[in-house]
């Protein structure tokens, strides 16, 4: 019997398909804009060639890059919007076609390559622990030699820079930048070779892409710092250098050994110099507070002892005579004390009477009807006065 599901449960179902299948995830499409619309930011299109058509959203993007008629690709995956029951292509990233063609030549030179083992650490050479001299490649009207020299010279006025004026885009500046890491490869006193420009697309960073550029530089044997484009650009020389770095400026402070670390270091010695000295002192006084305190117990001991024994010679030159005396005193106030003791009484029987909390002494004072409390030694009692007798005497 076949089973009957709510539109809910059918799209739920298809979505978990959509969502599931990896085919259709961070997959690149190409295509022809049509159909362009920008609401508050998010941007819907359709990709189109000559035969089908292919609904596109892309959240957050800038209208201005993309136009009716552009022909892009565009990175993206396919969802399911269960809500109005349509299938859209989102949108990622988009690049012209031409860019995107580029695009993916880098990839597959990329994939090549790092099969071929030429990206492995076993390539790297390590960076000189003191770098005195070293070897730019970039364009010399640019502002990157000047971000590098500032830098470096910052850190370490007495690095030396050396550079070879390379054409650093367009045709024959991938020639130019191999015959430069072929010049410094050459010059002993060089320590390392820096490759530098600055950020751009990556038509204006196709000589920086290249199979030969790469191959040179894993044969060059200084170790090579590749300070191309920004940090989130990332070329074939990137992958073949010894180190990459994120802009010219972090190469050029990471080959410049700093000379004020040296001072640094030397300040931080004394620091610590003085902060044991200053310890060692306070030890010094906290050992003498405790030997202080230590004869101040002894002698407070020796006192105690000394007045000890005066007293006990005070007691023997004291007459036994006064001291019998005194004791008889001592007996007889003991004896008056317990002959006044106000619980005798109440041991042999008698009771103390009160009325309104005053001690009633003779029964004149009491009337018929007075409401009397008799105190006994357990406990209390209330009575009422019915008959009075007084004694004649």
């Amino acid at each position: 019997m076949l089973k009957t599901l709510s539109v809910s449960e059918l799209s739920s179902y298809i979505t978990n398909i959509f969502d599931a299948e990896e085919l259709l995830h961070d997959i690149k499409v190409y295509g022809e804009v049509s159909g362009f619309s920008s609401v508050r930011g998010n941007l819907y299109f359709n990709l189109k060639d000559e035969i089908s058509l292919l609904p596109c959203v892309m959240f957050g993007a800038d209208a201005k890059n993309v136009h009716d008629g552009d022909q892009i690709v565009a990175t993206g995956s396919m969802r399911y919007y269960s809500k109005f029951g349509k299938v859209n292509f989102y949108v990622t990233s988009i690049v012209p076609y031409g860019s995107g063609i580029l695009y993916q030549k880098f990839l597959e030179l990329k994939n090549k390559l790092k099969a071929e083992g030429l990206f492995d650490d076993s390539h790297k050479k390590p960076l000189p622990k003191i770098i005195k001299k070293i070897g730019v490649i970039t364009s010399k009207t640019g502002a990157v030699l000047h971000d590098i020299e500032k830098v470096s010279h910052r850190r370490n006025p007495s690095l030396e820079i050396v550079v070879y004026p390379a054409r650093v885009q367009g045709i024959g500046a991938e020639k130019t930048i191999i015959d430069g890491l072929r010049f410094f490869d050459k010059q002993k006193d060089i320590d390392v070779i820096i490759i530098a420009r600055g950020g751009g697309s990556i038509e204006d960073l196709e000589p920086f892409n290249t199979e030969n550029l790469a191959r040179e530089i894993v044969a060059t044997g200084k170790p090579v710092v590749s300070a191309v484009g920004h940090e989130t650009d990332f070329t074939i020389c990137d992958f073949a250098s010894s180190v990459r770095t994120a802009t010219p400026s972090e190469a050029g402070e990471l080959v410049a050994r700093n000379v004020f670390d040296g001072f640094d270091r030397f300040k931080n010695n004394l620091d610590k110099l003085s902060y044991l000295e200053n310890n060692l002192i306070d030890e010094k006084f906290k050992t003498v507070d405790r030997a202080t305190n230590r004869l101040e117990n002894i002698f407070l001991k020796f006192s105690l002892k000394k007045f000890d024994s005066f007293r006990h010679n005070v007691l023997k030159l004291v007459s036994l005579n006064f001291v019998d005396k005194i004791e008889n005193k001592l007996s007889v106030d003991e004896s008056k004390i317990f002959v006044l003791n106000p619980i005798l009484p109440f041991k042999r029987g008698y009771a103390r009477l009160t009325k309104d909390g005053k001690l009633i002494r003779k029964v004149k004072i009491l009337k018929n009807n007075d409401r009397i409390c008799a105190e006994f030694l357990d406990g209390n009692v209330s009575a009422l006065v019915e008959k009075i007798s007084e004694v004649k005497k």
